[in-house]
């Protein structure tokens, strides 16, 4: 974890052993049509996962996404939101 992301997303409860990344494809699992960079950002500040201004939280979640979509785990609608990959079974 970064140094920066340590900050944001520091863990509220002692030994919180999830990543920021961890949390933000949560969220996004429970949204079946996706959802853009900036809700995302919003509900993980409003849960509490994660603190900073709206610009900087969305800025790094976008980040991380683009992270989430080159592993795969994370895809792109042609209309801009993202939407987690289900694994195939």
């Amino acid at each position: 974890m970064s140094p920066n992301d340590r900050k944001m997303f520091a863990p509220l409860r002692q030994r919180e052993a999830v990543s920021p990344e961890a949390k933000l494809f949560a969220i996004l699992s429970g949204y079946e049509a996706g959802t853009i960079a900036a809700d995302l950002a919003e509900k993980l500040v409003h849960g509490g996962l994660a603190v900073g201004t709206r610009a900087l939280v969305t800025k790094r979640v976008g980040e991380m996404l683009d992270g989430l979509e080159q592993a795969g785990r994370v895809e792109r609608i042609p209309d801009g939101r993202y939407r987690a990959v289900r694994p195939q079974r």
